[in-house]
């Protein structure tokens, strides 16, 4: 009930989004004589704020750029190969140059894969570049069957098999269990498409260590009550109407109570930004929220599923994990090399718990696995902004470069 009450108070506040978004444009355009005024910026600041309170946010195009000389070059995307949860995306920047090939496998952890544009952008320029593009539950029609952990797993191989021998695999966040669960499965199954390197960034392979606010709560309140309180249906007009899915803003809302501050100064500083007529902040302000607030809904089993198998009974550093019934075996596996990246100041996948994937690959050689830290980052740091630019992404160009057995180009460096 509470998804279908969250339906209809939205559909119900259209029209006062669109006078407010309307008024604030008015406000806000360059035929308007009092647009500098700071009485017209404090109405337009009056009409904004709650605007964007009430607007829907929708998932973002991928705008992947790179820059080559004195031009800017747009990167074309292309979807390889699509099914029912998700496409895999192509982004190749054609300088006519063949380069190895990377799998970016996003997290499906509320926000859309575009979240990972910066991280994208970083790897076309060295990489033939892949993402796996997961789609909205909810605009997914019950007749195409449930998702759910080891699903996302089966897509990850399914994906490595139409890219073939020699890719690398790069997983960010709360795909990082997954990627360690199918690389195994690959060397058991496929020998030959186990990924040529793994690169795990900011993600919760052991949550037991540094646990912070969501970790500590897995301890203390039964997954049944997750269950009960969080799952819904999708209500009427969508195409999963019916299906039983972890609402989006339920995720979002989650996301900000972990680490509300940052979010209150952003929208501190909104008003006074746009009194004094700052357009570069207020636009960087813009982006990053209608990027931040637009989500998606995931399927009920595969978030029950990630959170019993990650969350409450931390099946990769404990042993337990099995895939399709069968157990999963990480220190099988001798050929792989391994990277794992975190972030220092990382609220949400703390220092150690990314680094925990190094034990459980055990077979690997010492000389074949690295954990970095990056010093002066949170969690979305690891994956984008000018510390990813300009101090994490050489690491992994040159680790997955090394593995492949050739010279990657000059870097240059970002300033953002």
């Amino acid at each position: 009930m509470i998804y279908w009450a969250y339906e209809t108070v939205r559909r119900s506040t259209r029209p006062m989004a669109w006078l407010l978004d309307h008024g604030q444009q008015l406000a806000r355009d360059e035929r308007n004589p009092w647009r500098d005024t700071p009485a017209m910026r404090a109405l337009a600041t009056a009409w904004e704020l709650p605007a964007r309170a009430l607007k829907d946010y929708g998932k973002p195009r991928y705008d992947i750029w790179e820059e080559l000389g004195d031009l800017d070059v747009v990167v074309d995307q292309h979807c390889v190969h699509s099914l029912p949860f998700a496409d895999l995306l192509n982004f190749n920047l054609d300088d006519s140059t063949t380069k190895p090939k990377v799998l970016i496998a996003a997290a499906l952890s509320g926000h859309h894969a575009t979240l990972l544009q910066d991280t994208i952008r970083g790897f076309t320029r060295d990489f033939d570049t892949y993402i796996t593009d997961w789609k909205d539950a909810r605009q997914v029609p019950v007749e195409e069957g449930d998702f759910g952990f080891d699903d996302y797993v089966e897509y990850l191989i399914k994906f490595m098999e139409v890219l073939g021998p020699g890719t690398h695999m790069v997983a960010t966040c709360q795909a990082a269990p997954p990627a360690m669960v199918a690389a195994a499965v690959l060397a058991e199954r496929n020998p030959e498409l186990v990924p040529a390197s793994l690169t795990l960034m900011g993600g919760p392979i052991d949550t037991r260590i540094s646990p912070n606010a969501l970790n500590k709560i897995t301890g203390k309140v039964p997954l049944k009550l997750f269950e009960k309180l969080n799952i819904h249906k999708v209500p009427p007009g969508y195409p999963g109407a019916g299906r039983r899915v972890y609402p989006g803003f339920y995720q979002l809302a989650g996301f900000i109570t972990l680490n509300p501050k940052p979010h209150l100064k952003q929208y501190a500083h909104f008003p006074r930004n746009s009194v004094k007529g700052d357009d570069a902040a207020l636009q960087k302000f813009r982006d990053f929220y209608d990027e931040y607030f637009a989500v998606l809904d995931m399927a009920e089993s595969f978030y029950v599923e990630t959170l019993r198998k990650v969350f409450f009974e931390h099946h990769i550093p404990t042993g337990q994990m099995e895939f399709r019934g069968k157990p999963v075996d990480f220190a099988s596996i001798t050929n792989l090399r391994l990277l794992t990246v975190e972030g220092a100041n990382d609220n949400f996948c703390p220092p150690g718990q990314t680094e925990a994937a190094q034990t459980v690959f055990s077979g690997i050689p010492e000389a074949q696995r690295r954990n970095y830290v990056q010093e002066g980052v949170g969690h979305y740091g690891v994956f984008s902004g000018s510390h990813f630019q300009n101090e994490i992404y050489p690491v992994i160009r040159d680790w997955i470069y090394a593995a492949a057995e050739a010279e990657p180009e000059t870097l240059i460096p970002i300033v953002q």
